[in-house]
C-alpha cells in the first residue's frame, strides 16, 4: 500500500463525522491508535504543529504531511 493510500484510509476512518477534516476529538483517536501512550502525551503540540492553515483541524493534506514527516 502506498502512502497516499494508506492516508486516505486512515482518513476515512477517523474523519467520523465525514466532513473533510479531522477535528481535534478524531486527532485524540487517530495518534491514540498510531503512537498509543505515547501520542496521548504529545497530542496537543503534535496536533498545532500539523494544523499548518490553523483552523482546528487537520485536512488529509495536513495529514499526508504528518506521516511522512513522522514515518508512521
Amino acid at each position: 500500500m502506498d502512502l497516499n493510500q494508506w492516508v486516505d484510509e486512515l482518513f476515512e476512518v477517523f474523519d467520523e463525522d465525514n466532513d473533510g477534516v479531522i477535528s481535534r476529538s478524531e486527532f485524540v483517536e487517530l495518534i491514540d491508535v498510531l503512537l498509543q501512550d505515547k501520542g496521548i502525551r504529545m497530542c496537543e503540540s503534535i496536533f498545532k504543529r500539523f494544523d499548518t492553515n490553523h483552523d482546528n483541524s487537520i485536512s488529509k493534506e495536513e495529514l499526508r504531511e504528518m506521516v511522512i514527516e513522522l514515518a508512521l
